[in-house]
């Protein structure tokens, strides 16, 4: 690290200090399922499942949306477009198998860039666009498969761009929003002119290229949330359906600038581009109050929202009820800390926490943005040594993905009746595959950005396992003694090295990874009555969990002390 000694005289009382007290509004996961960003834990085509997909545009305004699709593996993208939702608007789609291939059906005319309801190749009145491996095979190639069932399991998420407007309208020529508003058809309910969106997006070989080539902050303002969404897994065949809430991000970005607004297919709005970098975290017992916590980049804010240090959820695997479980542990933003393609960021310069004149500064805190060659700080900060980070951005995670990059975590397992797996007379809990030689007792790994955990007697499926279909080569499967038919199960990632430090830990202190995820469980009773019919039943439970901070008082700046004082 390189210190940068900041010695220029600066104006006494200046505004911009008040950029270092609290914030207004910083990253936060609205509970009530409004926001900025929606982020979905999981999608699959496998098995004969089909993912239903939709996000409704709660407000008055007509919103830029940018749509992006990622593998289970890695994050890699294997589809992303821009959509433009009229005021009051519901999009919905959905993916399936087609001969192999994952595609998104779109039944639904909401104006998207390229504009996917008119790509239908049938006459039936469903656009339909396949999933891309592009991102991750040749030149792009990552270590993990190459195949494009690659990408028939992950997650995908909805970042708002931006309010459209009709700003450039003219006698001529319809305002954005105008465009994207559905009128009445005689095909029915229509948008106006989803061809302009197209169009101003367009490189053409003959005249001006579109306007939003030439200008994209034009017709759109700052962004104002309103976005909610979920999904449903539902196999036809098996009579199945499981559905879950997208989780909402609220104070992603408040910016006038546009700048969120990308040409479609670009990498770009991804969840490190928001001009926030500060979380709201929400600590139960003893603090029972919430915490804003600063960090260096965006993506790290949108990470601590996530943080857990344990998930907690349950489980049912009775015979007589056909019963089975399966679990989806999703980490939103592994790939900015693994992936060396996107992980590497420019460096940034943060305060000495030994440094007297940087005012007693703890990671977490907020402060100043070293200004470089400029030398506007407030003056209580002028005589702060600010270091420069750079490298790789792995905390809270550990590995860089080669193929894989794994994690390991702890399972511990209960039945109804309260006995542990592992008590006195039991068999321990066995997770496969397992981890690597070494590895404490009680632990397995996650070595995806999607991970199914299995519970079940004998192995999993070669088709994959029995719900989600996921392959059987990265299911992780739970086999546990006869007396745990049903119970609960909790995973721990909070574990220290050799010298007491917290393995999973964020910059801030926040231990854990950031994850997300859910319970599926599937019942089939038979043929009822004798009859013909097949009776399956399904549910869906988000994990449990809880998160905790560990700082150090009485040695500023240090993560080693054994003090846990924000806890839940």
């Amino acid at each position: 690290m390189n210190r940068k000694n900041l010695t220029a005289a600066v104006l006494a009382g200046l505004a911009g200090a008040a950029g270092i007290a609290g914030t207004a509004q910083a990253v936060n996961v609205n509970p009530d399922g409004l926001g900025q960003v929606l982020i979905y834990p999981y999608y699959t085509s496998n098995g004969g499942n089909q993912t239903l997909l939709s996000v409704v545009n709660t407000t008055e305004d007509a919103k830029a949306v940018k749509v992006r699709f990622l593998e289970g593996y890695n994050s890699r993208e294997v589809l992303d477009f821009n959509m433009y939702m009229s005021a009051y608007d519901v999009w919905v789609a959905a993916i399936v198998d087609d001969a192999g291939t994952p595609t998104l059906l779109v039944p639904d005319s909401t104006c998207t860039v390229p504009y996917l309801y008119e790509q239908d190749s049938d006459g039936d009145g469903v656009g339909e666009q396949e999933f891309l491996p592009f991102a991750y095979t040749g030149a792009n190639a990552d270590g993990g498969p190459s195949a494009i069932s690659r990408a028939a399991e992950g997650h995908f998420e909805m970042i708002e761009m931006g309010v459209v407007t009709d700003d450039t309208a003219t006698a001529k020529r319809l305002g954005s929003a105008e465009a994207a508003t559905h009128i009445v058809t005689d095909d029915g309910p229509r948008p106006r002119d989803c061809d302009q969106l197209v169009d101003n997006w367009t490189i053409f070989g003959v005249g001006p290229n579109g306007m939003w080539i030439q200008d994209h902050t034009l017709d759109i303002s700052r962004g104002n949330g309103g976005l909610f969404g979920g999904a449903a897994i539902i196999n036809v065949d098996n009579g199945t359906m499981y559905s879950y809430d997208a989780r909402a991000l609220q104070g992603y970005d408040n910016s006038d600038d546009a700048h969120l607004h990308f040409i479609p297919g670009d990498i770009q709005p991804g969840l490190n581009d928001g001009n926030r970098t500060d979380a709201t975290v929400f600590f139960g017992e003893p603090l029972a109050e919430a915490v804003t916590l600063s960090y260096p980049r965006p993506v790290d804010a949108v990470s601590a929202v996530f943080m857990k240090e344990n998930i907690m959820n349950e489980y049912n695997i009775q015979s007589e009820l056909n019963a089975q479980s399966e679990w989806v542990i999703t980490f939103p933003t592994k790939n900015f800390y693994v992936d060396p393609s996107i992980a590497p960021a420019a460096a940034f310069f943060i305060p000495d926490t030994t440094d007297p004149g940087c005012n007693g500064w703890d990671p977490g805190e907020p402060f100043p943005p070293y200004p470089g060659t400029q030398t506007l700080l407030p003056t209580e900060w002028q005589q702060c040594q600010y270091l420069e980070q750079v490298g790789f951005f792995t905390d809270p995670f550990t590995t860089l993905f080669n193929g894989e990059a794994c994690e390991l975590a702890f399972l511990s397992v209960w039945n109804r009746e309260e006995s542990p797996v592992g008590a006195p007379g039991n068999i321990p809990p066995i997770v496969s595959p397992p981890p690597p030689g070494g590895s404490p007792g009680g632990s397995f790994t996650l070595c995806y950005e999607t991970n199914v955990l299995r519970f079940g007697a004998g192995p999993v499926p070669a088709d994959g396992s029995e719900i989600l279909k996921s392959s059987a080569s990265t299911v992780r499967n739970v086999t546990l003694p006869p007396d745990h038919v049903n119970g609960w199960a909790n995973i721990n990632f909070h574990y220290t090295d050799s010298e007491g430090v917290p393995v999973h830990r964020d910059w801030a202190g926040l231990i854990g990874l950031p994850v997300m995820g859910f319970w599926a469980e599937q019942f089939e009773n038979g043929f009822l009555f004798g009859g013909t019919v097949l009776a399956n039943y399904g549910g869906l439970f988000d994990h449990k969990a809880n998160i905790r901070r560990q700082v150090c008082p009485d040695r500023p700046g240090e993560f080693t002390c054994s003090q846990i004082i924000f806890s839940d």
